[in-house]
């Protein structure tokens, strides 16, 4: 693949997102990042323990000359399953954060709360 097709993010791009993943190590969700380009697809995941599948795994694609669309996605039964989608940074960031919201809710709902029968 040559250079000219890669994507990669801007410092702003990376900024927004990587300040979820922050936000998310603070209260315990997230405890691992990994960047990685594979085959020109540049992918940042969040784990929450080092070594595991990521949580949720965001890239940015490239949908026309002068297009790019961000894409977030979490482990499904089946393969990755799309949770957000946007072509403008700003609004994918909002919408991220919503779904990292309901998610650790659920997590945390999970650790906390046994069903005893």
């Amino acid at each position: 693949m040559s250079l000219a097709t890669k994507i990669g993010y801007t410092r702003y791009e990376f900024g927004q997102i990587f300040q979820i993943y922050s936000q998310n190590v603070y209260s315990g969700l997230f405890r691992d990042f990994s960047f990685t380009e594979i085959q020109g697809r540049y992918c940042i995941s969040f784990r929450t323990e080092a070594g595991q599948t990521p949580l949720i795994t965001v890239e940015k694609r490239r949908i026309g000359q002068d297009r790019n669309l961000f894409v977030a996605t979490t482990p499904g039964a089946h393969g990755p399953v799309e949770i957000v989608r946007s072509e403008k940074i700003d609004a994918f960031v909002r919408r991220l954060k919503d779904e990292i919201d309901s998610m650790r809710e659920s997590i945390v709902g999970r650790r906390t709360f046994k069903v005893v029968s």
